[in-house]
């Protein structure tokens, strides 16, 4: 659904894009398949690696548990968990959603999955920063604490990549539109769509914008 995807699928399978730039795997004999396609974009990608560093950073947290540190600051290493907690299942269930392509089934086709990504990724990444931060002022000496503290400064960079290019896709990707809160981020406005973007197609988008 990002914007290194959707200038790859252009630039290389212009000519016969609707046919090739989609790729899928059926599973057995159900109506579901394992849509390669997604899992080699940019989203895709980071998802898997976002998914991948909240999970070594609920592992690293939970081998620092002390009962000591635990008694004083508590409060502290729980919300670093919840927030890595968090993250990890709002992901995992995304990364499902799109792998077997769960979004074109159902009421999900109603689910503006472009401003979705940019959203949940902008509060996740500002969450995972102050966890990390919160974290790092209470490694009370355990390595498993200072462990989890690196990760969670990991997992902010990268989060805060995958928000900025969804950022970018939400922008090029997304349908002129009146919405006062999409304008402000910066898609373009449906009444000036013509001058601003006399190449916009609804009908020709096909996969680019998904991705």
């Amino acid at each position: 659904m990002c914007v290194w995807f959707w200038m790859s699928s252009t630039e290389e399978n212009a000519p016969n894009s609707q046919e090739t730039d989609r790729q899928t795997i059926p599973i057995g004999s159900t109506s579901f398949s394992i849509n390669v396609t997604f899992a080699r974009s940019f989203l895709g990608i980071f998802e898997a690696v976002i998914i991948l560093l909240s999970l070594i950073s609920l592992i690293c947290a939970g081998a620092g548990a002390n009962l000591a540190c635990d008694y004083n600051y508590g409060s502290n290493y729980g919300f670093y968990e919840f927030v890595a907690g968090s993250v990890f299942i709002t992901y995992l269930i995304d990364y499902v959603i799109f792998i077997i392509s769960i979004d074109e089934k159902l009421c999900l086709k109603l689910v503006p999955f472009l401003f979705w990504h940019f959203v949940v990724g902008a509060m996740f990444t500002l969450l995972y920063l102050i966890a990390s931060i919160v974290m790092a002022a209470h490694i009370c000496g355990q390595g498993g604490y200072a462990a989890a503290t690196v990760f969670g400064f990991i997992s902010t960079v990268v989060m805060g990549i995958h928000t900025y290019f969804c950022l970018l896709s939400l922008r090029h990707d997304h349908a002129p539109t009146d919405n006062k809160v999409l304008n402000m981020l910066g898609v373009p406005q449906e009444n000036s769509a013509s001058s601003q973007s006399p190449q916009y197609d609804p009908e020709n988008l096909g996969e680019s914008s998904k991705y």
